[in-house]
């Protein structure tokens, strides 16, 4: 079984859901210290031809895992959330398919959980690109350890022969190990695709962004460009 591990991001990018679709399992590890001013709790759009920030405020201290980061209660980030997303589609073939999107944030009560409101946003997304592939948490494995060793134990858990390591794992993944325990590495690299933007394009931003401006159809073809490599 082919598995990968990835924290759950807020609104994820292409390259997210095209490593999701390569696999046969997500990993979604929750149970590692949020990083502030990262992309748990936030990601990019574009408005009016600039990079724009939607952003979810958090209750997290530091140290705090992710699975029990909580979404704060922040007067009338809701508004404005949902005017910056409403005004980042406007005019675009996904302008009137956006309620699921609205609704999830409407639902994010404060206290809720931040974890919570990113996977149904995710599920969302991945639908929308035809990707489906089941996910676990990796707080409900009997995982230990960390860094390598915690992906060790990840992959271990979930029986997987194979892990789908994002290009940084290069940098602190034990092969060794991995190879001890007879499960294969592969190096996931996304080639970001390009499509109409209505003016200069702009890479990584959320999903959003190419779902509100491509048809359903033309969209799992934007994860199709990646290499799996040994090394």
């Amino acid at each position: 079984m082919r598995v990968t591990i990835h924290q759950p991001e807020h609104l994820p990018w292409l390259g997210l859901l095209a490593k999701v679709a390569a696999s046969d399992l997500w990993i979604v590890l929750d149970s590692v210290p949020y990083r502030k001013n990262y992309f748990q709790n936030r990601n990019r759009v574009l408005l009016a031809g600039q990079e724009t920030w939607l952003t979810v405020p958090v209750n997290a201290p530091f140290g705090t895992l992710i699975r029990e980061v909580r979404v704060a209660d922040t007067p009338h980030w809701r508004r404005r959330y949902r005017g910056r997303l409403a005004q980042a589609v406007s005019g675009t073939p996904g302008a009137n398919r956006l309620e699921p999107l609205l609704a999830a944030i409407d639902d994010a009560s404060p206290g809720s959980l931040l974890a919570d409101l990113n996977l149904k946003l995710a599920d969302w997304l991945l639908s929308q690109f035809d990707v489906k592939v089941p996910q676990m948490r990796a707080s409900e494995l009997a995982a230990t350890g960390s860094k390598s060793d915690l992906i060790l134990s990840l992959c271990k858990a979930a029986g997987a022969d194979e892990y789908i390591a994002g290009p940084s794992g290069r940098d602190y993944l034990d092969l060794t190990a991995f190879a001890d325990h007879d499960i294969a590495v592969r190096f996931f690299d996304f080639d970001h695709p390009t499509y109409p933007q209505g003016g200069r394009f702009v890479p990584c931003l959320s999903a959003v962004d190419a779902w509100s401006r491509l048809a359903p159809a033309e969209l799992p073809a934007l994860l199709s460009g990646y290499r799996l490599g040994a090394n």
